[in-house]
C-alpha cells in the first residue's frame, strides 16, 4: 500500500485477495491485522469490511495501550532518574477520551536507555516524507501547520479519509493521515489536531527548513529572540 500508492488497480486486486482469503471463510476463527493506516476504502464498499478497525482517530478498548501512560513515564523516569517534567515536553501530548496522557513509546526507551532526551522516534524516518504532505496545495493547510506550530489546535474532519497515502481531496485528508503517521495528535471529542510535543515541533521545523517556508523559519526565529530578549530583560531589544 505504501510503495504502489499511486497504482490503485493493483491495491484494489491486493484487498479483493486478502477479501477472497479471510472473508466467510470456513477455516478462518480470528484474523488480526496491524499496520500504520486503516483499511483502504475504495468504491462504495470497502473489501474489507468485516474488521472492526482501532486506529488513532478511534482507539476504543485499546486506548492504554497505545502508548505509554502517565504513571507508567512518571515510574520509569522514578527508576532511570530521568526528569519527569522534561520526558513529558519532549514525548508527551496525544489525548485520548478516557487517558488524556498517551506518550510515544519508542522515545520514552531510548531516553531512559541512554539518559538523554533527543529525537528519537522521529529519526526513523526522513523529514522529507512530511515535507511532502506539508507542501501539498490545499488552501489553508500552510496556515492551520503555522497555527498549530504556535501551540494552537485546528478543526479537522476524519471521515472522508480514504486510508491511503495518495488520495488527498482536502486539507482534512492530509491533515487525518498526520494523525494516524503521529506526526499530529487528535482529540477525537472536540474533533481537533494539535502538535503533541517538542519533538514533533522540531521535525516539522527540520521539514520547513529545507525549503518554501523561509518566511515562516524568519518568524520563528523572531520568536525565540523575542523570548530571548524578554528573559533577559532587555527591552530595548522586545521594544524594536
Amino acid at each position: 500500500m505504501r510503495e504502489r500508492q499511486e497504482s490503485e488497480t493493483m491495491q484494489k486486486q491486493y484487498l479483493d485477495f486478502l477479501r477472497d482469503l479471510l472473508k466467510d471463510q470456513p477455516y478462518v476463527a480470528l484474523a488480526y491485522m496491524t499496520g500504520i493506516l486503516p483499511v483502504k476504502k475504495y468504491g462504495v464498499h470497502s473489501a474489507l469490511n468485516m474488521f472492526t478497525e482501532y486506529s488513532m482517530t478511534d482507539q476504543d478498548v485499546f486506548e492504554e495501550y497505545t502508548g505509554f501512560t502517565e504513571p507508567e513515564v512518571k515510574e520509569l523516569c522514578a527508576g532511570y532518574g530521568m526528569d519527569y517534567d522534561e520526558m513529558r515536553d519532549w514525548y508527551d501530548g496525544y489525548v485520548l477520551t478516557g487517558f488524556q496522557h498517551i506518550y510515544n513509546p519508542k522515545s520514552v526507551v531510548e531516553a531512559v536507555r541512554r539518559h538523554k532526551f533527543s529525537n528519537y522516534w522521529t529519526s526513523t524516518e526522513t523529514y522529507d516524507a512530511l515535507k511532502t504532505y506539508m507542501d501539498m496545495d490545499f488552501d489553508g493547510l500552510r496556515s492551520d501547520i503555522v497555527q498549530m506550530l504556535g501551540g494552537g489546535r485546528i478543526k479537522v474532519n476524519t471521515r472522508s479519509f480514504q486510508n491511503d497515502m495518495y488520495n488527498f481531496r482536502t486539507k482534512d485528508d492530509v491533515l487525518t493521515l498526520l494523525i494516524h503517521l503521529g506526526y499530529l495528535a487528535y482529540d477525537s471529542l472536540r474533533k481537533e489536531a494539535f502538535i503533541p510535543n517538542r519533538e514533533i515541533v522540531e521535525e516539522f521545523e527540520n521539514a520547513m527548513s529545507v525549503g518554501g517556508w523561509s518566511e515562516v523559519m524568519g518568524i520563528l526565529k523572531e520568536s525565540d529572540k523575542l523570548l530571548k530578549d524578554t528573559l533577559a530583560c532587555d527591552a530595548g531589544s522586545v521594544a524594536r
